[in-house]
């Protein structure tokens, strides 16, 4: 089996010395000795240790805790808190950087050793889910992918319309500073969040700007359809209520619930304005496309009525003050 190799972070030479023999009796070897944060960094840096056994309170201004959490930011690579203060602040603080271990000094050997190696065996299952999380990842935006090719085949879209509307609403999730993760849901959704149209008889979808009658109260079940293909899936973000409620408006007067105001999720209120920005610059059966200031104009005199006033002045803000192109 590989020996393993353990960086030593410790300001105490006699310390050291010992943790250091012991490490080696136990048949692990040692990466490298120093004293302080801003070493221990430069040294998984270069050498990319196996683990670290990492003392709190260290010379110079990088304490053990601090160098940890860097550590960890930027590599993939265990942690184990060696620390004689055992106080609540000092751990509340060593918890916020998601340890693998923490030894409270003096200690014997054994209990070094069990602190290693379940530290190495956590790490092994944690990169194991990490990695599977990612097949699963994958797999998931290759099926988005298809629903949303099947809606275009489907419904009156030119081919790349929906991926335009993805990249719109993304970016004007993350410019009103929505976590990453709401970034990404908005993201996914705003490619198949037209599914719903894939039941509408054809010559509702190559009318939509004219219908009215027995086919626009058709027209208007195609989010609850959505809704109802799209909630049998476990996502990790509330997809089909998103796609239920992307044609609700700001004052109530969208369907097919007429709700209104912050009762709307704020992903749906996001895709109603990206959707309709790109549906007015898109070509349509009934009309051609429109220049995009006629499409900015259509948002801004209708924010506050129509659309969210903070989701409008964010997207006016990407287009007039940051030069977003919609491609």
């Amino acid at each position: 089996m590989e020996r393993k190799r353990i960086l030593v972070v410790e300001d105490e030479s006699i310390v050291v010395l010992d943790i250091a023999k012991r490490l080696k009796s136990l048949g692990y070897g040692v990466s490298a000795i120093v004293s302080s944060g801003e070493e221990a960094f430069e040294s998984v840096r270069k050498d990319h240790p196996d683990l670290v056994l990492m003392d709190i309170v260290l010379q110079r201004e990088m304490d053990g805790i601090q160098a940890a959490a860097l550590i960890q930011s930027l590599f993939d690579i265990p942690v184990i808190y060696l620390t004689a203060y055992s106080d609540d602040k000092t751990l509340d603080r060593a918890k916020f950087t998601g340890p693998f271990g923490y030894i409270t000094k003096p200690f014997d050997t054994r209990d070094l050793q069990i602190a290693i190696e379940m530290a190495l065996y956590k790490h092994i299952i944690d990169r194991s889910l990490k990695e599977s999380n990612a097949r699963l990842e994958k797999s998931l935006k290759g099926t988005i992918d298809a629903i949303a090719a099947i809606v275009e085949l489907r419904g009156p879209f030119l081919s790349g319309y929906h991926q335009r509307v993805s990249r719109l609403a993304a970016a004007i999730a993350g410019e009103m500073g929505l976590s990453d993760s709401q970034v990404e849901g908005i993201r996914l959704v705003a490619t198949i969040y037209d599914i719903g149209l894939v039941q509408m008889p054809i010559e509702v979808l190559m009318n939509v700007g004219r219908l009215e009658g027995t086919n626009m109260t058709i027209y208007q079940t195609y989010p609850r359809i959505g809704y109802d293909i799209l909630n049998k899936v476990p996502f990790p973000w509330p997809i089909a209520e998103i796609v239920l409620q992307h044609c609700e408006r700001f004052d109530g007067s969208g369907f097919p619930g007429g709700i209104k105001g912050d009762d709307i999720l704020m992903e749906a209120r996001i895709l109603a304005v990206a959707d309709t920005i790109a549906a007015m610059t898109s070509h349509r059966t009934y009309r051609p496309a429109l220049e995009m200031n006629k499409a900015l104009e259509e948002i801004a005199n209708n924010k506050g009525i129509l659309y969210d006033p903070k989701v409008v002045n964010a997207c006016l803000q990407l287009f007039n003050e940051k030069g977003y192109k919609l491609e």
